[in-house]
């Protein structure tokens, strides 16, 4: 019984941290634009080696720009940016 209440209160927050590329790709389109264009442009000083650094970096940018974007939006984000144009492995 206790294993079925868990799974339950589980459940809502494991599909919660699943990566969604489409919200990723309007983040992008709202706010990263501004600097990066669309499709993305590397502004050349600080090119992304791997995925860590690739998150790192939506997330210093989310709060310089004080975008309040929680982790799943900086997740969202790197996951469109990487399938679409990084293509780094996790």
């Amino acid at each position: 019984m206790k294993a079925k209440f868990l799974s339950l209160i589980l459940l809502p927050s494991l599909s919660w941290a699943v990566p969604n590329i489409s919200d990723g790709k309007l983040l992008y389109d709202e706010s990263c634009t501004r600097c990066h264009q669309n499709p993305y442009q590397s502004l050349g000083w600080n090119e992304i080696n791997n995925f860590v650094e690739l998150e790192y970096m939506i997330g210093a940018c989310s709060n310089y720009f004080q975008l309040e974007w929680n982790e799943q939006d900086i997740e969202d984000t790197s996951e469109y940016l990487n399938t679409e144009f990084f293509l780094l492995k996790k």
